[in-house]
């Protein structure tokens, strides 16, 4: 079953990307890429992660679009693939990135307080 739920989510997620890039004509659908897909165990829900590439102000708006765009890809893929059930989309923005990035700066931080430290220690044995 899962062996299955993987197929079906990298279909989904090459699915998707496809239709973004030619079906979709909503302006406020640009600058999206389709990171991975999660569905439920019946198939019937989907999880889009999506990278979105613009400002904080306009990423609002891109998932808006999606959503309202969520029944048209629904219907774009029951065209184009066989599954006893089209799973209801639900578009996420994927934040792991800043996530990411937040934990290397602190990382960063946590080093370089530690360095201090260290060098603290060391000029105190000297004296």
């Amino acid at each position: 079953m899962i062996d299955r739920m993987e197929r079906v989510q990298k279909l989904l997620k090459r699915k998707i990307s496809v239709i973004l890039q030619s079906e979709i004509n909503d302006p406020r659908v640009k600058h999206v890429t389709i990171l991975k897909v999660e569905v439920s165990r019946d198939l019937r829900e989907a999880r889009v992660f999506c990278e979105i590439a613009v400002g904080e102000d306009e990423k609002k708006a891109i998932l808006k679009g999606l959503k309202s765009a969520s029944g048209f890809i629904r219907g774009e893929l029951a065209n184009s693939i066989e599954l006893k059930f089209i799973p209801r989309l639900t578009f996420l923005e994927d934040r792991s990135e800043e996530r990411k990035e937040t934990m290397d700066k602190l990382f960063e931080k946590i080093e370089k307080e530690h360095n201090w430290e260290s060098t603290d220690q060391i000029e105190g044995q000297d004296e």
